[in-house]
């Protein structure tokens, strides 16, 4: 997570859209710019609520096993789309 500057979350811009071709074909773009820690603090307090319900899409492992978790997830031995690492 990169935090700085008031917002959460904005990294370099890596990836590419084909703008032409989203205007040409009229596709609608929907989604925020950038989140702040208002809104982080607000979904980490709904994921200890449980107010999001049961997440079985998730694993959680020690931050000593990050490596390793990556690794199970590139090399696709574990289902969970997403490991949450703590320390």
């Amino acid at each position: 997570m990169v935090i700085g500057a008031g917002s959460v979350g904005l990294l370099d811009g890596d990836g590419e859209m084909d703008m032409r071709n989203i205007t040409l074909t009229e596709v609608t773009v929907i989604g925020t710019y950038i989140y702040t820690a208002v809104d982080v603090r607000g979904a980490v307090a709904m994921l200890h609520s449980d107010a999001l319900g049961p997440l079985t899409w998730s694993d959680e492992r020690p931050l000593a096993d990050g490596q390793a978790a990556f690794t199970d997830l590139l090399e696709g031995r574990y289902a969970a789309a997403k490991i949450v690492l703590w320390s």
